[in-house]
């Protein structure tokens, strides 16, 4: 963590230590989830509690973009993770669903990622999970909503 400068507020120092933090794990596990997380990943969970979707419902389930869902559906079906299909009812829709490989992927990044995390909290102990948890919710509420104050004027 940085020394705190004469003159600078905490909140400052805090806004200086959180982007050395993000930026020394940029490298390591936390550069593998963003890659890990660019969009299939989600693309696959969402598609894995449901039968089928349009890509309009998963552009929405997942606040994207149709250009960026449409991308991540073509990688997803050149690896045979989903199918996409014209809607037999209305053939101006397609309709995507996931395949027995694209569950079998879900099924092994939950079970990775929930491995990683029992890990991971195993290490802090309770009470430091317990505070890393009330601290995110609370530092993610905060960020969405002065986001959407920002977003508003």
């Amino acid at each position: 963590m940085t020394k705190l400068k004469e003159g600078t507020t905490y909140i400052e120092k805090a806004i200086e230590d959180f982007r050395d933090i993000m930026s020394k794990r940029k490298s390591g596990s936390l550069d593998q989830i963003m890659r890990e997380q660019k969009g299939e990943s989600f693309v696959l969970h969402v598609l894995s509690g449901k039968a089928e979707m349009l890509p309009s419902e998963l552009s929405s389930a997942l606040g994207t973009s149709a250009a960026r869902i449409s991308a991540v559906l073509g990688t997803l079906e050149k690896k045979g993770l989903v199918v996409r299909q014209i809607d037999l009812n209305n053939r101006r829709n397609i309709l995507v669903s996931i395949t027995d490989n694209g569950r079998k992927r879900v099924k092994i990044e939950k079970r990775k990622w929930g491995k990683t995390l029992e890990q991971v909290f195993l290490e802090m102990g309770e009470e430091d999970t317990q505070a890393y948890l009330r601290l995110s919710n609370q530092f993610f509420e905060l960020m969405q909503k002065h986001l959407k104050d920002f977003d508003d004027k």
